[in-house]
């Protein structure tokens, strides 16, 4: 029998306390992503690679301390040194796989990036909240 963390997530209700928290944070990370990505995008009229590149900075930082917070809790304190380094691996495999989606739609739709984005948002969020979990917050 497979003994992968995504197996086992899968194997488990997905749609736990747990999951429904970590998803509420993602709406509110996606939600000011968004308008940071949008600001850089059309604002500041940045390269569509280079402002998703600071929003997902900025998600990082406010995902690891909301999910830290209210959803995996690990420890009664937050530990920057001993699990945000795990927390951004994570992250820059969703991120690398995301980039990596975006130019390939965009090259080969046309499509707008802002818009395409939402379509990736899926596979995003089931790597990173397995990585969370299993590993990176454990």
């Amino acid at each position: 029998m497979i003994n992968h963390p995504v197996v086992r997530l899968i194997r488990q209700n997905i749609f736990s306390l747990q999951f429904y928290k970590y998803v509420l944070v993602g709406l509110v990370n996606a939600a000011l992503s968004t308008l940071v990505y949008l600001f850089c995008l059309r604002i500041l009229t940045m390269h569509y690679l280079w402002a998703f590149s600071i929003s997902w900075l900025f998600g990082i930082l406010l995902t690891y301390v909301i999910n830290f917070l209210l959803v995996f809790k690990p420890d009664e304190k937050l530990e920057f040194r001993k699990r945000l380094p795990k927390y951004f691996i994570v992250y820059c495999l969703s991120y690398t796989l995301n980039l990596l989606l975006l130019k390939i739609l965009v090259s080969t739709t046309q499509a707008d990036p802002f818009y395409l984005q939402f379509l990736i948002l899926p596979l995003v969020i089931v790597i990173n909240f397995t990585g969370f979990k299993y590993w990176a917050l454990k």
